[in-house]
């Protein structure tokens, strides 16, 4: 490892770098977030961009207390770990991917490393009996789903990374499907030959803001749905007429209505301009309705090694109570159910209970029961006291679940708890929750559910005793 040293500020040894400078470092490793991580002078300096093993030059964007955070401007000494991105968006920053420029072992390596590191430095877990990460059987061209933004500059689009008020107008994206990519050039022509305004989320003025394609694995239908503010849309049936000749498969095209500036806010309205407002996926076997809002693991083939997990770790589940918490629309409550359990899902979203409802109803299954609400509160009704389930799987979403829902959990005794996380750090902070309580670990099986990025699914599992 070579000394790390400024370079554009001649300050001397020790003295604490600024906003500008220049710095070799090496690169140690990858965080969970994606950057590089090296030191320097006792700071940790997170570099974006950079591999994991690499000598690298640096430069100082933000200082604090303890770390450094600064962009790649050259590799000194390239790693063994970094590759030529595939995709030519990458290195103008799309936020699409983060990890491009890193072999997908490495990737492994690093996701697998932010799990163990998660659970021992936050949740203070030792002697985890970690299991190798499940990679994905196909590196790109494995989402089911993604959204487009529309702008008025790039017409149709991705956002650079951490830059969401600018956009990428696409070219080519390797992580969905080739059918997917020529839909958005179709989209793209479109709205520029009609003259449609674009949302601009600085200003908050246009119609159009957001292209979401689903595609199904199992069945191959495509659904199309095109988000705007509210107003008035007269191109809207020629548009998706237009779209619906680009390729085959087009189940349906839908207009969504978003009425706030938060692109995270749920939807007002949705109709459907053609075909019809769902498609058809396949998942073990069992038939889900995904709609424009629904949501669905979006890697349906390791969706199928995930839902194998959870049975695993469920055990034999023939004729016992078995509770899923964040149910959704049933992915592991109807596998579970299948596999002969009297299952209970509790949902916070009704929608997802509908579809939940119907999926039960549709694939044949009565066994399951689902309640529509906040599990805090929720599960106090269908937990009563004296009431123990054998099995207790809960896929919270990114925040986690949270102490009094965890406390909930341990209170109800059961025998053995299944958590699916796509967030190491709130994982590792609920699974504290249940260590009074007297539940081990007994498993740690990390997935690869999106490669190119820094995220990683995770299920425990945890027994009483």
């Amino acid at each position: 490892m070579v000394n790390s040293s400024y370079l554009s500020s001649p300050t001397a040894s020790g003295a604490r770098p600024r906003p500008g400078d220049d710095l070799v470092v090496t690169v140690d490793r990858l965080t969970y977030g994606s950057e590089g991580v090296a030191r320097c002078d006792g700071l940790a300096v997170f570099v974006t961009g950079a591999a994991p093993g690499e000598i690298v030059r640096a430069k100082v964007r933000k200082v604090h207390r303890r770390h450094v955070e600064a962009d790649l401007v050259d590799v000194v000494k390239p790693s063994a770990d970094r590759v030529a991105p595939r995709c030519r968006h990458f290195e103008e920053g799309c936020g699409g991917c983060s990890w491009q420029h890193v072999s997908y072992p490495a990737q492994l390596a690093a996701k697998a490393a932010s799990v163990r590191d998660s659970l021992e430095r936050l949740g203070g877990f030792r002697d985890l009996p970690m299991r190798p990460i499940i990679p994905a059987p196909d590196a790109y061209h494995y989402r089911n789903k993604m959204e487009f933004a529309f702008h008025p500059v790039g017409i149709l689009g991705l956002h650079p990374r951490g830059a969401w008020y600018d956009i990428i107008r696409l070219h080519e994206c390797f992580l969905e499907s080739p059918e997917a990519v020529a839909i958005v050039k179709a989209a793209q022509a479109f709205v520029e030959s009609h003259g449609i305004s674009c949302y601009h989320p600085r200003t908050q003025q246009g119609l159009l803001r957001e292209l979401c394609i689903r595609q199904s694995r199992g069945t191959g239908e495509i659904l199309l749905g095109i988000v705007t503010s509210p107003g008035e849309f007269p191109e809207a049936h020629a548009m998706s007429a237009h779209l619906a000749k680009v390729v085959p498969n087009i189940a349906g095209v839908v207009r969504s209505i978003r009425n706030t500036p938060d692109g995270a806010a749920p939807l007002a309205e949705t109709t459907v301009l053609f075909g019809q407002d769902h498609m058809t996926e396949i998942c073990t076997s069992l038939r889900f309705r995904i709609h424009m809002e629904t949501f669905f693991q979006t890697n349906s083939a390791q969706a199928e090694r995930l839902v194998d997990v959870v049975k695993q770790f469920a055990g034999d589940v023939e004729g016992v109570e078995v509770v899923d918490v964040y149910c959704g629309v049933g992915l592991f409550s109807l596998a579970l159910a299948a596999a002969g359990a009297r299952v209970v899902g509790v949902e916070i979203v009704e929608a997802a209970i509908e579809a939940a409802r119907r999926n039960a109803a549709e694939n044949g299954l009565t066994s399951p029961i689902f309640h529509a609400g906040d599990a805090r509160k929720v599960l106090a009704e269908v937990l009563p006291a004296g009431l123990s389930p054998k099995v207790l799987v809960l896929d919270p979403p990114r925040a986690g679940a949270g102490g009094k829902v965890m406390r909930r959990i341990a209170r109800a005794c059961p025998e053995r708890i299944v958590y699916v996380s796509c967030n190491p750090s709130t994982l590792a902070r609920d699974l504290v929750e249940l260590r009074p309580f007297g539940y081990t670990v007994t498993a740690v099986q990390p997935l690869d559910l999106f490669p190119q990025t820094y995220h990683v699914e995770t299920v425990v599992a945890l027994t009483r005793g």
